[in-house]
């Protein structure tokens, strides 16, 4: 009887211990308030976290739109790249809701090739804004990528316009464009 007690508390603290789980350890700048946001929403599409050391390449892309459905696109690529996207029913800036449409699909060579080259153009990437843009309601475009010992990530917010992110808009709609999820234009922002 002890050691079912002992094992049942056992489980109890591995999954505690999973539900928190912190999906950006190795994004330092994050602010508290941010990453549970964005956690919340990955832990509903039950997203993995991305952790080094990595013998992959990962691509994640995350849309948290403030009224619309959030998409979490990830690419892992090893001998093939294979395409993983969700898309939740709630609301970005609100309640994640659940999985409501699921892709996963292996990537030809040439959509895993364009993938790697808009990738090495953000290698090293640093964000310098046109101008300081504030606002309550837009959307979150958070991109991360690692590969062997190596993480990187960037938060804009609503970054549609922007000549200074021209090439990271260019790789989050070329995910979101590999997922053949239906979205009416006038939802990207």
């Amino acid at each position: 009887m002890k050691l079912t007690i002992v094992f049942c508390m056992g489980l109890f603290l591995v999954g505690c211990a999973a539900i928190k789980n912190d999906y950006f350890p190795e994004w330092k700048e994050l602010d508290s308030f941010k990453r549970e946001w964005f956690s919340e929403h990955l832990r509903a599409a039950r997203e993995n976290p991305i952790t080094l050391p990595t013998e992959n390449e990962i691509y994640r892309f995350t849309w948290l739109r403030s009224f619309h459905a959030p998409i979490i696109v990830r690419v892992e690529c090893n001998e093939k790249c294979i395409l993983n996207a969700k898309q939740l029913s709630g609301a970005g800036g609100y309640s994640p809701g659940n999985v409501q449409f699921k892709n996963k699909r292996e990537l030809t060579t040439e959509e895993a090739s364009k993938l790697r080259s808009v990738a090495e153009r953000l290698d090293n990437w640093v964000y310098k804004p046109d101008e300081e843009i504030i606002g309550m309601d837009g959307a979150q475009w958070i991109f991360e990528m690692a590969n062997s010992n190596r993480y990187q990530a960037w938060n804009l917010w609503s970054p549609g316009g922007e000549k200074a992110a021209e090439t990271y808009v260019d790789m989050c709609l070329y995910l979101l464009n590999l997922t053949n999820f239906n979205i009416e234009k006038s939802n990207a922002y």
